[in-house]
């Protein structure tokens, strides 16, 4: 005889429902909570962060300024982006970096991003985080999204929400709610990030022409396939015996299920770190006492499904610096474009110049209760490859997760715009 048992469903009520704890999600729930709503934040990890953590990204793009010429980097978001850079900055004990294209990136450390996302997303103490969750459901009525269905460590969870916030980076609970979505999957090529200790410090000073001249010779005598040229260092890292690198792996085909394509590049990851790291140990001085240390537990992801929204991002509007009377959020990144060759496409535009992303870019057709933000609000490929960035997605997370908020308390949405365009000139 065997005996079945049926796992019953736990319910959640809230005002706002966030999917997805990277930065942009992190950045909603805090302002939603802030604001006195009652938030739940699913997350399908085990700790908050998204990408920025799971995938060691390693930099923050998209706070400051493009200026060759400045000796300190400007921010451009104001409000919760700055305050959020701030205590990193204190937390990791590390600051902006120049990049010689005029660029800054602020470095971190993966635990410090982890640690100041769950601060801030508890401070309020309106926000429920629920980790290893995954949405599989979601029910609209009408133009309103009303339920949420998810596995949350396996058991049945069921969230009925006000509004909901979208920070999946797939769009998975506007899609799931039938709203129209457009297949970003093939726009970008994805990344793994891994690190080796004891390095030599002349690594993050010189020693990166020793490694390209290595891999060049490695690949030529066929003893790494060609994807190893695409390796690079991560800026910040490589003088204090530790040295981050990512390497970009090749676009899939574009017909080929996510799921499918996701999958493949895993393990074909985990091939390639493994070859990579051996060899750059036997081959490069600067190595040659190295150990590899760690490997990013998931890939950087750098593009996906976008919902269709009431406006989109055009590649005009960035590389105009279009502003908006709705704009809710500043980008100043350049399109990058990681493609299939060694390295990514940029596209700039005017040093210390900055241009907005409305508000209907966050709002799909169809939803009236629902935002996207981070990298699945509504924007061509192009634009998207800017707006992308960490920095840009806390301030798309920011506004998305204020404006959600003031619909739960019933106030007007013209209101939270007015409010979030005096926090970006804080």
């Amino acid at each position: 005889m065997s005996s079945h048992s049926r796992l019953g469903s736990a319910t959640l009520v809230c005002d706002v429902l966030v999917i997805g704890g990277g930065a942009a999600g992190v950045a909603a729930a805090t302002a939603a909570g802030r604001l006195g709503t009652r938030v739940v934040l699913l997350e399908r990890h085990g700790f908050l962060g998204g990408l920025a953590t799971a995938a060691k990204v390693g930099t923050v793009c998209g706070l400051y300024l493009r200026d060759t010429a400045g000796a300190e980097a400007t921010p451009v978001a104001g409000g919760f982006v700055n305050e959020f850079a701030a205590r990193l900055e204190r937390a990791s004990g590390r600051g902006p970096v120049r990049l010689e294209s005029g660029l800054w990136v602020l470095p971190y450390p993966p635990p410090a991003f982890a640690r100041m996302a769950d601060a801030v997303a508890s401070e309020s103490g309106n926000v429920t985080v629920v980790l290893h969750t995954t949405v599989a459901d979601a029910q609209a009525e009408g133009s309103r999204l009303v339920q949420v269905r998810a596995l949350a460590w396996n058991e049945p969870l069921i969230v009925m929400p006000g509004t909901v916030v979208d920070c999946s980076g797939e769009a998975t609970g506007a899609a799931l709610a039938g709203a129209e979505v457009e297949n970003g999957a093939a726009d970008q090529a994805p990344a793994v990030v891994f690190t080796l200790e004891n390095v030599l410090p002349s690594l993050g000073e010189r020693g990166v022409l020793e490694v390209r001249r290595e891999l060049r010779r490695g690949i030529e005598m066929g003893r790494l396939p060609a994807v190893c040229e695409r390796l690079s260092l991560v800026p910040g890292t490589g003088c204090d015996g530790q040295a981050i690198f990512k390497l970009n792996l090749v676009s899939g085909p574009p017909d080929s299920p996510a799921w499918q394509q996701v999958s493949a590049w895993e393990r074909e990851a985990r091939v390639l770190v493994d070859e990579l790291h051996r060899f750059l140990i036997e081959n490069t001085a600067s190595c040659r006492n190295a150990r590899l240390a760690s490997m990013a537990p998931q890939l950087g992801i750098r593009s996906g499904r976008r919902i269709q929204g009431r406006t989109r991002l055009a590649d005009d509007d960035v590389l105009g610096l279009r502003k908006s009377a709705l704009g809710i959020a500043r980008g100043c990144w350049p399109m990058e474009r990681w493609g299939n060759s060694l390295r990514p496409e940029m596209t700039y535009f005017d040093e210390r110049g900055y241009y907005e992303i409305p508000l209907d870019c966050l709002r799909p057709v169809g939803l009236d209760n629902v935002l996207a933000a981070g990298r699945c609000f509504s924007a061509s490929a192009g634009a998207m490859s800017s707006a992308r960035v960490i920095g840009t997605a806390l301030a798309t997370g920011w506004a998305a997760g204020t404006v959600a908020a003031f619909q739960a308390l019933d106030r007007p949405v013209e209101s939270a715009v007015e409010t979030i365009r005096e926090q970006m000139e804080q």
